[in-house]
Order: C-alpha cells, then sequence, then structure tokens
C-alpha cells in the first residue's frame, strides 16, 4: 500500500508544471524557496486516498449526527482520535461547522457582555468593587487551565470542548429568574457571582480543549487565513447582536423593565449556546497520539525561553487591560452619559473595523509570521489607549479616535496572540502550553481589575489610565524580544 501512495504522489508531482522539477525530493519538501501549489496538495490527497481505499478494499463509514453527538457527550475516558481517516471533503465540511458555531458562539458572548454585566450590576445595585469583581471573575477561572489541561488530556479533546462548553452557556440561564423571586438582594447578588463564576470556570475548560482541537483540525499553512475570515464573519453578527442588546436594555431602563430584558437575553443566550454544541458535535477530532499528563510538565513552558517571553507579554497585557476593565464603561455610562448604547457603539465601531483588517491581518501573520504582527498591532494600541486620558478630561470626542486606532489592530494583537501558542508548542503537550498563556494572562487581569476597583476610590482616573498605558507598553517590549520566526507558508 505504501508503493501505490508514493506512486500516486509521483504522478500528481509530474502532471504539475510547478513542481516537476523538485520530483524526486516529493510534493511535501520544499527546496530554497519553491512551495507546492495548494492544487497539488489536494490533488495528491484525493490520489492517495483513492489508492488506499483500492488497497484495503474497505469503505468509509461516515458516522451519524446522532452517533456523532453521543459520543462527542460521552466523557469516557476513550481515545481523542474519530474511527475514520480525515478527508478533504470532511476537513471542510469540519471548518464550515467550526465557523457557523462561531456566529453562534458572538451571540452568547454578546448575551453576556460588558453591557449586560454592567446593567446586571445596575439592576442589584452594586458597588464599583462588585463591578470589578464581576469583570474579574471570568479571569479568575484562568487559574484552572493547569486542571483543564489534564482533563483535555485524560478524556479526549472533542469530548471535553463539547461537553463542557455546553454546560458552561447554560448553567447561567438560572440568573433569568432573578428579577422575579422574592429574596434579599444580597442573595440575588450571591447568586449572579456564583452562577457567573460557575459558567466561567466551565468556559476555561472547554476553551482549553477547544484550543487544542482547533490547533490540529486547521492546517497552520492556511491558519491565520482561516482564522481571520471567521473572526471578520464573527465580528459582524458581534454588531448585530451588541447592538441588539444594548437597545433592549436602554428600552428596558427607560420603562423601568431592566430586570426582564435582562432575563430575555439570558434565554436567547441558552438558545444560541444550544446551536454552539450542535455545530461543534458535527466536527472532526483528527488523529493525534495522547501522552498521559505528568506533574513534571507543569514546569515546560517556564523551560522554554521562548515561551516565558511570551507569558510575559501576556501577563504584562493583562495587567494593562485589567486596570480600566471596569472604569471604561462606567466612565461611558455615568459620567459622559452615553447610556450602553454608547457603549455598544464603542464595540460596534471597533467590530466594523475589524469585518475588514482581520482578514488582513490573518493573510500578513501567514507570510511574516506572528512576531511582528504583535509588536506593531501592540505598540499602536498602547499609543491609542492615551486618548482615555483625554476623555476623562471633558473631551469625548477621542473616544472615537480610540474606536478606530482599536478596530484597525486589535484584530491583528488578538489573532497573533492566539496562533503564537499553537504554533509554538509541541502538538502533543499543547493543551499544556496552551493553559500556561491563559493562566498567566487571566490571573494578572484578575487581578488587575479588583485593584483597579479598589484604586478608583484613592487615586484619579487619568492616573490609573496613564499606568494601564504604561503597561501597554511593557507588553509590546516583550512582543519585541519574542525569538524571531521562520517566514510561514504562502496559502495559494
Amino acid at each position: 500500500m505504501v508503493a501505490l501512495v508514493v506512486r500516486a504522489r509521483s504522478q500528481v508531482i509530474r502532471s504539475c508544471t510547478i513542481c516537476a522539477r523538485f520530483a524526486k525530493v516529493g510534493i511535501w519538501t520544499r527546496a530554497g524557496t519553491h512551495r507546492p501549489s495548494s492544487t497539488c496538495r489536494r490533488r495528491a490527497d484525493r490520489t492517495s486516498k483513492r489508492f488506499r481505499l483500492r488497497s484495503s478494499g474497505m469503505n468509509a463509514t461516515q458516522p451519524t449526527p446522532l452517533s456523532t453527538a453521543r459520543r462527542s457527550l460521552s466523557l469516557a475516558p476513550r481515545s481523542s482520535v474519530d474511527d475514520a481517516a480525515p478527508s478533504a471533503q470532511r476537513l471542510r465540511k469540519s471548518l464550515a461547522a467550526c465557523s457557523a458555531e462561531g456566529l453562534a458562539a458572538e451571540v452568547v458572548g454578546a448575551c453576556f457582555g460588558p453591557a449586560v454585566v454592567t446593567a446586571w450590576g445596575i439592576e442589584l445595585g452594586a458597588s464599583p468593587l462588585l463591578l470589578g469583581l464581576l469583570w474579574a471573575v471570568p479571569h479568575f477561572g484562568q487559574v484552572f487551565q493547569l486542571p483543564a489541561a489534564w482533563v483535555t488530556t485524560f478524556y479526549g479533546r472533542k469530548r471535553v470542548a463539547v461537553t463542557v462548553q455546553a454546560l458552561a452557556r447554560q448553567v447561567t440561564l438560572p440568573i433569568a429568574a432573578l428579577p422575579f423571586v422574592d429574596i434579599s438582594v444580597e442573595a440575588k447578588r450571591a447568586l449572579l457571582v456564583a452562577l457567573f463564576a460557575l459558567s466561567s470556570l466551565l468556559s476555561v475548560i472547554g476553551h482549553n480543549a477547544w484550543l487544542a482541537w482547533m490547533g490540529d483540525l486547521v492546517p497552520e499553512r492556511i491558519r491565520g487565513t482561516y482564522f481571520g475570515r471567521r473572526a471578520a464573519m464573527g465580528s459582524a453578527v458581534g454588531i448585530a447582536a451588541t447592538v441588539a442588546v444594548a437597545s433592549s436594555l436602554d428600552t428596558g431602563r427607560t420603562h423601568t423593565l431592566l430586570g426582564p430584558v435582562l432575563a430575555g437575553v439570558l434565554v436567547i443566550r441558552s438558545i444560541a449556546g444550544a446551536m454552539t454544541t450542535a455545530l461543534m458535535a458535527r466536527q472532526h477530532d483528527p488523529p493525534r497520539v495522547e501522552h498521559p499528563p505528568r506533574l513534571a510538565d507543569i514546569a515546560l513552558p517556564l523551560a522554554d525561553r521562548g515561551y516565558r517571553t511570551l507569558l510575559a507579554y501576556g501577563a504584562a497585557w493583562g495587567i494593562a487591560t485589567g486596570l480600566t476593565a471596569s472604569i471604561a464603561a462606567v466612565l461611558t455610562l455615568r459620567t459622559l452619559g452615553l447610556g450602553f448604547s454608547g457603549i455598544a457603539f464603542y464595540a460596534v465601531t471597533v467590530a466594523v473595523l475589524r469585518i475588514v483588517t482581520t482578514p488582513l491581518w490573518g493573510r500578513a501573520l501567514d507570510r511574516v509570521g506572528g512576531r511582528r504582527v504583535l509588536v506593531l498591532c501592540s505598540f499602536g494600541v498602547a499609543l491609542s489607549s492615551l486618548s482615555w486620558v483625554g476623555v476623562s478630561s471633558g473631551l469625548p470626542w477621542l473616544i472615537g479616535l480610540d474606536a478606530l486606532v482599536c478596530g484597525l489592530l486589535i484584530g491583528g494583537q488578538e489573532l497573533a496572540l492566539f496562533t503564537l501558542p499553537l504554533s509554538t508548542a509541541p502538538s502533543n503537550r499543547r493543551p499544556l502550553f496552551a493553559a500556561a498563556i491563559l493562566t498567566v494572562s487571566g490571573v494578572a487581569y484578575g487581578l488587575s481589575s479588583v485593584a483597579g476597583g479598589v484604586l478608583s476610590g484613592s487615586l484619579s482616573l487619568s492616573t490609573l489610565l496613564l499606568l494601564s498605558t504604561a503597561w501597554r507598553l511593557v507588553a509590546a517590549f516583550f512582543a519585541s524580544r519574542l525569538d524571531r520566526e521562520p517566514r510561514g507558508p504562502i496559502v495559494e
């Protein structure tokens, strides 16, 4: 069978005018600056698969949607590898389902985003400290990233991602009953924080498994381009969802119906979460040899010099963004009197620009690597954050300037920070390396967010904003110290 496969690939190489002179080294090995075209790879995959099936005499059996969902939602400790070998058609279907799942996930995020969290705090009479705690809760959950990596390795990436994300997106549904139950305000606040924290913890575990899963599902040569397009489409849906949610909250607040509106938003979140579960269950889990986790593996990310620099970047950026996480929303809502629509306008402006720029950043990332993209975007966003100092001094139009710069650059920064752990971490230890960067940045953000809420009573708003800018510049410096990457593959 091996000879048949080799012969099939040789046929494709000889029939290709681009790759003919490299027939001796093979289609998967580049010589000099030569890179085989995507057409060559697709034809080689199809021909090789056809020869394999003929030589084995076996037909691939396609699983039914019911069997796929059952296997995905089962937490029995089994291999994370699906039975059938991946094909080009199966990969296309999985990537299409992944893109659709990303759209539904944007609705889930918008229904418990910054405006909704702030609205729940106002509805329950939250203090600035409690608002800071609500903003910090999702990031404090990042301390469970390392246990999440162990769960992912033991039970399998797809199984953990589908099951735990389904629970994370449904566990907040009981919060919708808080405006209608006759209990004390203190009890409502406690339930809000508890269920929000549980959802955040489950999301941490599910995201770790999903990140490791996507690292093998999406081919490296198209990773930046694919996730750039996925993020752009998600931003478009996120715009519509954010505007709809913010308009509903403003209407409810005007007519003293904020509680019922918040309840309806959480019901919509639950429905969208169920859709994401169904779409995730349809995606393929590529073959991979699992290695049992060891306690000594925890030190592996710290032992890698290049990855330590990436961890330092995550910590510095988490501190910078956490310091002003709740302050910016309160400044927009109360000091400037722009309402929930003002918060939504800022988010929508950034999202519209990201729709245009994120695919461009994805292609740039595939060509020049994540380091250069991360350095450029980090310095730009850091300098743009100075505009909030002017906003706090009575120049609200500077919000538009910050939204413009962030819309142009933040997509590249997030995309580079998302793909760098996937490309630098070993495949069999990817959950652990991903857990390390998410733990460091999440804990730094959470502690900084609480500190920002506490310091807001003793330090001026301008001082906190300047501290945030300084930490962003520190993070940009760490990005410039990352090891230089080889030029990524050119996607045709």
